[in-house]
């Protein structure tokens, strides 16, 4: 989409366990690291991890990608910490660069106080003003910071004094703080004399300051990154490596050559094919977490094929999803089931996926006037045979495999589907035009849940994520309601029907819910590495390097 992964914006995924085909080569035969020879943890060091992009801007408010966000973030960080907790409620919060805040009464007044300790790293505390600052540039429309419609329920930031500032929103509801803890926080010293308008034409690599673990040393583009410890860090003793360096590796396959010879300590993406490798190689581990996105097939609900819900269903019963998970991802996932993950609070669980049944797939079809009339094999109705075009992006193995199987588990039913496989940028721009009738994709789920981008309707020619053109004015109706609600208890039943009335639409065809495999040096200790970034404890990695 062209916009940074913000945390809490769902956004769609480029390449989601890309790169799955080929024959992996065996792992070079290693000695295991010796476990009961490891003492620690110690200081120093340095880890090396493999990522595909490089950083695109080194202005936070507009980088483009999420590896860039996610390396930005240990430069800038936010107010306090999102915890990987969201299953049974909205995910906590800990202590950042705000040691404290409390609420008013009425909720609708939120006051940080900031960490007496945080300064950045050319020695100038961090005040109130560069919270302030922040807020406005997350809220300017001249930057149009991809996070911006998350600040329109707050009603103005005010700082107080130099270590308290006041967030006060127009009315109260279950994501206060998250919203006021999305962004960086950037130095206003340094920053506040540009405008926002000349921000885009503006070199950021000569106004880089840090108030994270680590500070910017060197940056060869398309090559390597490389960050050092910040001295000035408020937490005494950390981060405890020296050094973190990114090395630039647009190829996949290289990625993991370099991973399983020791070149680079962390690599992000480990392809399903590469997963049994990784796990049995010696100096390796493999993480595997759930991870915050669903799998599906967009079917276009204004196009003649698609508008009745009776051959979405049909379309859904005839792909058996469960050979996808086996035979595409390897077993590294869940079944589908509608547009909240199965891991989260606000999930439905009275929702279970529908079931691979061609014979009920076939009765619906016939009942939405599908039939094979000419005995070519292919269904018709009023001389219009069920022929269609299936898209996906070019490269993307793992979607690539999904469209043939769909195409052939689809002739079994009756209907030709006919992958194509283009540019990222053009499938993109086709679907935001509406051009297309399916396309398989996914979308990364945000902690704060929010269906109205994609499930409410759009007028036409208005820009939205609702790509295939869904529209039940229920639905709409209740996203306008559930916005306004002040709790999470009185957010659920909401919630709940309007994901049931989602999946008996099946505006699209939920494939699966992702997880994400992570392949990491068994000499970088202490990491906790999990769906909110790689780096979420990097202050506490230290490294054990065999002295033999």
């Amino acid at each position: 989409m062209g916009t940074a992964v913000r945390r809490h914006l769902l956004v769609p995924i480029l390449l989601l366990l890309a790169a799955c085909g080929g024959r992996p080569a065996p792992p070079p035969a290693l000695t295991p690291v010796p476990t009961a020879a490891v003492s620690g943890p110690r200081s120093g060091g340095t880890v090396v991890v493999g990522i595909l992009t490089d950083v695109d801007n080194w202005n936070p408010f507009l980088v483009s990608t999420s590896t860039a966000e996610d390396i930005l973030a240990l430069l800038y960080p936010t107010l306090a910490v999102e915890q990987v907790d969201y299953r049974d409620h909205p995910p906590s919060f800990t202590p950042n660069l705000a040691e404290s805040w409390e609420f008013s009464p009425d909720r609708l007044q939120l006051t940080f106080r900031l960490r007496p300790g945080a300064v950045w790293s050319d020695g100038v505390p961090v005040t109130a003003r560069d919270v302030v600052f922040s807020w406005k540039a997350r809220i300017s429309p001249v930057l149009g910071w991809g996070g911006s419609e998350l600040q329109e329920r707050i009603a103005s930031v005010t700082a107080l004094d130099d270590r308290t500032v006041r967030f006060t929103y127009h009315f109260a509801y279950p994501y206060q703080l998250m919203d006021a803890n999305d962004g960086p926080i950037v130095p206003a010293h340094a920053w506040e004399g540009i405008p926002f308008e000349t921000w885009e034409r503006v070199d950021w690599s000569r106004h880089i300051l840090s108030a994270g673990p680590f500070v910017h040393a060197s940056h060869e583009p398309q090559q390597q990154i490389i960050f050092e410890r910040n001295p000035r860090h408020w937490r005494k003793g950390h981060p405890r490596l020296d050094r973190i360096v990114w090395r630039v590796l647009p190829d996949q396959s290289n990625l993991i050559t370099q991973l399983k010879t020791g070149s680079i300590d962390l690599m992000e993406g480990i392809p399903p094919i590469e997963a049994e490798h990784v796990r049995q190689h010696p100096r390796l581990e493999l993480i595997v977490f759930s991870d915050r996105s669903y799998g599906y097939v967009g079917w276009n609900n204004r196009n003649p094929l698609f508008r009745d819900r009776r051959v979405r269903r049909a379309l859904t019963l005839a792909i058996d999803r469960t050979t996808l998970l086996d035979t595409v991802l390897r077993g590294f996932g869940r079944l589908g089931v509608g547009p909240v993950l199965s891991t989260m609070w606000a999930f439905n669980h009275e929702l279970e996926p529908l079931p691979h049944d061609p014979g009920e797939a076939r009765r619906l079809l016939e009942q939405a006037g599908w039939r094979d009339r000419d005995g070519d094999g292919i269904l018709d109705r009023n001389g219009r045979p069920f022929r269609f075009e299936l898209l996906t992006n070019a490269g993307n193995q793992v979607r690539e495999d999904i469209c043939l199987l769909i195409r052939d588990q689809l002739a079994r039913v009756g209907i030709e589907a006919r992958p194509r496989f283009i540019e990222w940028g053009a499938l993109i721009s086709r679907l935001q035009r509406g051009e297309f009738e399916a396309y398989v994709s996914a979308w990364r789920e945000a902690t704060q849940v929010d269906l109205a981008p994609i499930w409410h309707s759009a007028p036409p020619g208005e820009p939205t994520m609702n790509y295939v053109g869904y529209s039940n004015p229920q639905v709409d109706r209740l996203l306008a309601r559930v916005g306004r609600l002040s709790t999470i208890e009185a957010q659920k039943p909401v919630l709940d029907r309007i994901q049931a009335l989602i999946v008996r639409d099946q505006p699209y065809t939920f494939l699966y819910e992702g997880e994400r495999l992570d392949g990491l040096n068994t000499r970088v200790r202490g990491a906790v590495i999990n769906d909110a970034t790689p780096y979420f404890n990097v202050d506490e990695w230290w490294v054990w390097d065999d002295p033999s």
